[in-house]
């Protein structure tokens, strides 16, 4: 974990400490993908890469990217038609 990774975590999901935030690695990427900055979401895709991007965004749970941030990652990360939002299944 570096101190710029501790930054952005702390920025993306300010109510809990960068530890926790870092630890549920693809929560951590789904909240970069729909509220970081340019400059800190290319830190952290040059940090982890696209595959790992990609199986984030793939298993993004409901509620936290919005429709342009979903569309445009899946341009980005070369995933063709973005489709629909995740969305919760109530029994």
């Amino acid at each position: 974990m570096t101190p710029e990774l501790q930054r952005i975590a702390s920025r993306v999901v300010w109510w809990e400490t960068p530890d926790r935030v870092l630890a549920r690695e693809d929560d951590f990427l789904c909240r970069v993908m729909a509220l970081a900055d340019l400059a800190d979401a290319n830190y952290v895709s040059a940090t982890y890469g696209p595959d790992r991007l990609r199986h984030a965004l793939q298993t993004a749970p409901p509620g936290i990217l919005d429709p342009r941030s979903w569309h445009y990652w899946h341009h980005r990360l070369g995933l063709g038609s973005a489709g629909p939002l995740p969305t919760r299944r109530l029994p």
